[in-house]
């Protein structure tokens, strides 16, 4: 897949048995050095595959955690690629999920006024959404991407395998973005998420290559025209004000791609609620959604403290709050009116119905 970026163009290409194929990979990229920032737990999973990848090659391994993409730990990670030479003919080399894409990509952005970066996403959320896109996004004091920037990596490999490592609870995370995407297509991309999540095995075969492409075109055909997020594109947002919020107040104890769901089940009610979208279709979503709701009891969480952090949305205007809501496949809209007084009426009715899935049932 080749995509235009008003900062640079870049490739997403997808290959099987990825470390085993440095030569490959870098043939037609000029570098001096190669410098890798690698995820901590991936570095764990794959170490001699990756130590014989990476050779004699500076690498940094960077725990995933929402607390590393804090603005204050930035200085951290210049002053390591600086204080070991990296210089602008280098590249930086990104293997991990979003968190290490967005550590990555920012530090590039913005090191020597723009570097050179290369992207192996390893997590089902950054191969079939984060890693396109261009956007980049770190978190300042307690708002999740208030901070950010859009610089595309040079190139994204993805390898699928990645995926056979991760947790139920990442690999649902991924799957969020796939099922948001696809009702943000089309009854033809709609009928192939169907298809996809009745396969008896969700994590490999032709299926899930074709899923995981479908979705990055379906973004793709959304940013195309309106990469820096000012029109079209603010409708990926779905699920993700509501997501954001629930991310944020349960101090990233849901990660993101689950929020995401949870975030589009809330949409749905609150359209469903102003009279925008049919009950028959608020069920039929809601029991895709029930499959994959994370195991959270979300009555911990206030209603004060979401609508705190939907106060801090960056993509709020005006004096009330935004989300986008939908109709049905492929119709959403945003909306800049959302009350304090429908959001505390929306959760608590949510709250009460939501599957609560107790440890050991």
């Amino acid at each position: 897949m080749k995509i235009q970026s008003k900062v640079k163009d870049y490739s997403v290409e997808m290959i099987d048995g990825l470390l085993e194929k440095r030569d490959e990979i870098f043939s037609n990229l000029k570098y001096n050095q190669l410098f890798y920032f690698v995820d901590s737990d991936v570095y764990k999973i794959y170490q001699e595959r990756l130590k014989r990848f990476i050779c004699d090659d500076f690498y940094f391994l960077i725990d995933a955690l929402e607390a590393n993409k804090e603005y204050e730990n930035l200085a951290d990670y210049y002053k390591i690629l600086i204080e070991n030479n990296f210089k602008r003919d280098d590249i930086l080399v990104a293997i991990g999920g979003g968190i290490l894409q967005d550590i990555s990509g920012f530090i590039a952005s913005t090191l020597y006024r723009g570097i050179k970066w290369v992207f192996f996403p390893t997590t089902l959320l950054s191969q079939a959404d984060s890693c396109i896109g261009s956007k980049t996004s770190i978190n300042f004091a307690d708002s999740k991407n208030l901070i950010g920037s859009f610089y595309p990596p040079d190139k994204v490999f993805i390898d699928i395998s990645f995926c056979s490592t991760l947790t139920p609870e990442y690999f649902n995370s991924g799957l969020g973005e796939i099922i948001k995407f696809h009702l943000l297509s089309d009854e033809k991309g709609y009928n192939l998420l169907k298809k996809y999540l009745s396969s008896p095995d969700l994590s490999s075969g032709e299926i899930f290559k074709e899923i995981i492409w479908s979705t990055l075109q379906i973004k793709k055909s959304y940013f195309k025209e309106d990469e820096f997020d000012t029109g079209r594109r603010n409708l990926l947002n779905y699920g993700h004000c509501f997501g954001h919020a629930l991310e944020s107040a349960s101090d990233f104890e849901v990660c993101h791609g689950e929020a995401v769901l949870v975030g589009m089940g809330f949409a749905n009610l609150l359209s469903l609620k102003r009279g925008i979208m049919k009950r028959e279709k608020y069920v039929e979503f809601e029991n895709i959604f029930r499959k994959y709701y994370p195991r959270f009891d979300i009555s911990k969480i206030s209603v004060e403290d979401i609508i705190h952090y939907l106060k801090r949305d960056k993509k709020r205007v005006g004096k009330d709050l935004t989300m986008i809501l939908s109709e049905d496949i492929g119709k959403h809209f945003k909306f800049n009116d959302i009350t304090e007084k429908e959001i505390i009426e929306t959760f608590n009715e949510f709250v009460k119905n939501y599957p609560l899935v107790k440890e050991g049932n």
